[in-house]
């Protein structure tokens, strides 16, 4: 039963249309009639002094984007649990289900932007990877997401992979004039702090690459907020 149960996993996960739902659909077919045995976790908490740093860096009017491979969901409520989104925000959402094709993305982006030239008070745009995939290499879509994010208070950036995260951080270089700095704490955040001007590596759990990678370590996050405001220019 295993083995032709398999062999659809392995077709459906080399698949290039639908496959998340396929694989979601073969995932209820096995997982059923099981006796639990034992459960475990890994609490992913957010280090002390976070929320109050952003909140700071905020208050500079420094642009924040958040570029994670976390899914949407997990990624808006790290979000909202470092006050990098709040309830007084509006919170635009940019996924791959309401975009099919580069065409509605674009559409997406210019109608987001011009709402936020028309509706007054903060804006965040979350945006996930598989949506990113179809902007880059369109200048002109590139260029709308930058202008609209732009316009925001915030902006969180799901599932994205190190690629991704390298291109982002070249796409605002490219169209602003601003310094840009990246921080991360581990291998896969390496491209985007390598593209940075200033790349700041977090040394901890993760590993040493970032900080291998980056031009400042930190031993946290909240050091962060003393670096740029103080030690910064």
């Amino acid at each position: 039963e295993f083995e032709k149960w398999y062999e659809l996993w392995i077709e459906a996960s080399q698949t290039l249309e639908d496959r998340d739902s396929k694989l979601d659909d073969l995932a209820e077919i096995i997982e059923k009639d099981l006796i639990l045995l034992g459960v475990t976790a890994i609490e992913d908490r957010l280090q002390d002094g976070v929320p109050e740093t952003i909140a700071t860096l905020s208050q500079a009017n420094i642009k924040i984007w958040v570029l994670t491979g976390d899914k949407e969901e997990t990624a808006v409520n790290i979000g909202f649990s470092c006050q990098l989104l709040t309830h007084d925000q509006y919170l635009m959402i940019i996924n791959s289900e309401n975009t099919a094709g580069t065409d509605d993305v674009m559409d997406s982006l210019r109608k987001h932007t011009e709402e936020c030239e028309i509706r007054p008070g903060k804006k965040a745009l979350v945006i996930d990877g598989l949506t990113l995939d179809k902007i880059f290499g369109n200048e002109e879509i590139e260029r709308q997401l930058f202008l609209l994010g732009k316009q925001c208070k915030a902006v969180v950036c799901c599932r994205c992979s190190p690629k991704q995260k390298s291109l982002i951080v070249q796409l605002i270089q490219k169209n602003d004039h601003a310094q840009c700095l990246a921080i991360g704490d581990g291998a896969n955040d390496v491209p985007m702090i390598q593209a940075a001007q200033i790349g700041v590596g977090i040394s901890g759990r993760e590993g040493m690459q970032a900080v291998n990678a980056s031009d400042y370590a930190i031993g946290q996050f909240r050091f962060l907020e003393r670096l740029v405001l103080v030690h910064g220019r």
